[in-house]
């Protein structure tokens, strides 16, 4: 019985890897794309989830909550950052936004979360030119103060596109 031993040509492996590549430059700019749409979406769900939080724990302990943080613009060391803050009437005043986290009887303040850092890319821009933005939740659950930046909150990402985040009166969140 006879055996064939065939290999492949120089230019079967050449049309192989120019295939290959082909295919390669084709996928991977898509690829990105989504990669940057992807740390896009998971930034607008992580702020979304903790406006959520804010609005759930104003309602469980009675207390008021807000989420309050700096655009990426801003001049502020805090700039592009948010933290969630509490306090246990409006008799308290809103912890200072330079408070380390602590939690008392009356107040409470998170670590700052760091958007650009978390999700790489990601900017918060409040639509009305400031600085800040800000939204709180009284104890029925209530977004009683809602800042213009919430009207609505630019997520962006330079390649990945922008999402905003807007918060009605009854503290519903509408994500465009």
């Amino acid at each position: 019985m006879e055996r064939s031993e065939r290999g492949y040509t120089l230019v079967e492996i050449l049309v192989a890897l120019a295939m290959l590549a082909i295919v390669a430059g084709l996928a991977i700019p898509s690829f990105l794309a989504y990669t940057q749409r992807s740390k896009l979406d998971a930034a607008v769900r992580q702020i979304v989830e903790d406006v959520r939080e804010a609005r759930s724990k104003a309602v469980l302990r009675g207390w008021e909550y807000r989420i309050y943080g700096f655009n990426s613009g801003s001049s502020s060391v805090y700039k592009n950052k948010y933290r969630l803050m509490g306090r246990s009437s409006t008799a308290v005043a809103w912890p200072a936004d330079s408070a380390v986290s602590f939690e008392s009887a009356t107040a409470m303040v998170s670590e700052w979360v760091n958007i650009g850092t978390v999700y790489p890319g990601v900017r918060c821009n409040p639509t009305d030119g400031t600085d800040h933005f800000w939204v709180a939740f009284n104890n029925r659950g209530v977004a009683y103060d809602i800042d213009d930046s919430f009207k609505p909150l630019n997520v962006t990402h330079p390649t990945g596109g922008t999402k905003s985040v807007s918060i009605t009166t009854a503290g519903s969140i509408r994500i465009q």
